[in-house]
């Protein structure tokens, strides 16, 4: 049992530190890798790209800027305004030759003295605060602010969304003429923005200085969606649209996916720049290793432990097995005698059966030894053992009990057991030990037995039946051996 108990804890303790070397070192490992991961995107990963993609969109929006800026301070554009619109077929020309030299969807001039709406394309219509289609250009007159990017419906273009960049025109003496500008389609910077996330694997998209979606991949969200609406920002929404700061990172959850977050503002265009990363699929990697690690270090530590254990077992059966039989025959030794004399006892507490002892003690043995040397003394008893073992019973015992001395325990009464001692003491008897072309006066040939039977009787104990089969043992080598007595 505490061979056992023994053998449990050990096995408790390889199997804690197993544990602990595949899947606490691979938590830890992991851990590690997410933070470190985490902490190279949000600190370095999306500001680079924010940086890259700042620098590519200012310069891809500022060209329409400039000419809008170069179309407001035109001579023609102001001389025109200023004698009075003569002529428009003159201001559609140089609307649309600049539409044709720069690839614009739209270009236009809006009459601060007439209200008239010039396109490329001809007199469009005459404004009113009254047209909700028209109020952008009352608002930004009242705005104070010489351009402004706006993102509406294009009314003369069939509602084609447009990137709007206008730009007021004034004269001499600072009287605002009207409103000059070019569009952009909304599709053609939504293009440019997912450009930017193929390119770098990340979400880019534009909102104005409140929050509205401006430009987006998902063109249903243009104009329509608040960042205060989206899930997991409205928290955010304030700190994100503080303009006082040039730019921020931020972190946030949306379908159950955590979302790293760095924004800037783009002062020139009045617009907030957003680059956002997917951590939770940027780990899938690191996870999946994480996973193959442990099912690899689970696989590994079974094996382990099963080798272990059969191992374990298998030292353990031989130790058991040298505990409990003699080194030389292989037979029982005096402890699993006791062991198995209980055995016997219960038996017949229980049922009544019947059992006895056979005391065996060699007569000329010790010549063996004398004249042929230990070693073949050794062989012979060997020898001798397979031989007894050949004429008992498979639930016999046959145990050593010391030297040339061997004992039997038989369940069988008194008659049955001398019939069983005589059986032995014939076979040794007639058998013959030495080589066919050995010696006839071979010490092996004239060893014989001499066998005590003890019959158990209730309240014995193995040294009560011992000492009853020593005493007829001792008369039988009395009378030179080679012979059997039973006491009752």
């Amino acid at each position: 049992m505490n061979q056992l108990s023994a053998r449990n804890k050990l096995l408790l303790a390889m199997v804690a530190v197993l544990l602990f070397s595949f899947f606490g070192v691979s938590i830890l490992n992991y851990k590690i890798t997410r933070a470190s991961i985490h902490e190279e995107i949000l600190r370095n990963d999306l500001p680079l790209t924010m940086d890259n993609i700042y620098s590519e969109l200012t310069s891809d929006l500022t060209r329409p800027l400039l000419v809008s800026s170069s179309m407001s301070s035109d001579t023609f554009l102001k001389d025109w305004a200023l004698e009075g619109e003569v002529d428009p077929d003159k201001i559609v020309r140089y609307l649309s030759e600049i539409r044709e030299k720069y690839g614009f969807i739209t270009t236009f001039f809006v009459s601060a003295k007439t209200g008239l709406y010039y396109r490329f394309s001809g007199i469009h219509k005459n404004i009113s605060p009254d047209d909700a289609h028209d109020v952008w250009y009352f608002d930004f007159i009242a705005s104070g602010k010489e351009y402004d990017f706006d993102v509406d419906s294009d009314e003369a273009a069939g509602n084609i969304l447009t990137v709007f960049i206008n730009y007021k025109v004034s004269d001499e003496q600072g009287k605002i003429l009207g409103v000059v500008g070019v569009g952009l389609k909304v599709d053609t910077v939504a293009h440019r923005i997912a450009e930017y996330q193929k390119k770098y694997g990340r979400t880019v998209y534009l909102t104005d200085h409140v929050g509205l979606i401006q430009v987006h991949p998902d063109t249903t969200l243009i104009e329509k969606k608040n960042i205060k609406e989206l899930e997991g920002m409205a928290d955010l929404a304030d700190a994100i649209l503080d303009k006082s700061k040039v730019s921020g990172n931020f972190e946030y959850r949306k379908n159950n996916q955590h979302i790293l977050l760095t924004v800037r503002y783009i002062e020139t265009f009045g617009w907030f720049l957003y680059v956002e990363q997917n951590e939770t699929n940027t780990l899938a990697t690191a996870r999946k290793n994480f996973i193959n690690t442990v099912v690899i270090g689970f696989l590994v530590s079974i094996f382990i432990i099963t080798i272990t254990l059969v191992t374990i077992n298998r030292y353990q059966a031989r130790l058991e097995l040298l505990a409990l039989s003699d080194e030389l025959t292989g037979t029982a030794n005096r402890r699993a005698l006791e062991s198995e004399f209980q055995r016997f006892v219960r038996a017949h507490s229980r049922s009544g059966l019947p059992f006895c002892l056979l005391l065996l003690d060699l007569d000329n043995f010790k010549k063996v030894n004398d004249i042929l040397g230990h070693v073949v003394g050794d062989h012979f008893l060997i020898d001798l053992v397979r031989l007894i073992e050949k004429s008992i019973r498979s639930t016999d015992i046959l145990a050593r009990w010391g030297g040339d001395e061997f004992v039997i325990l038989t369940a069988s009464d008194g008659e049955a057991a001398v019939l069983l001692a005589e059986r032995i003491r014939k076979m040794l008897r007639t058998t013959e030990f030495s080589a066919p072309d050995g010696k006839l006066d071979d010490p092996r040939n004239f060893v014989t037995v001499s066998i005590g039977v003890s019959i158990y009787a209730d309240g014995d104990d193995l040294d009560t039946m011992l000492s009853r089969a020593d005493q007829v043992l001792y008369r039988c080598k009395a009378r030179n051996g080679d012979s059997i007595e039973c006491v009752y």
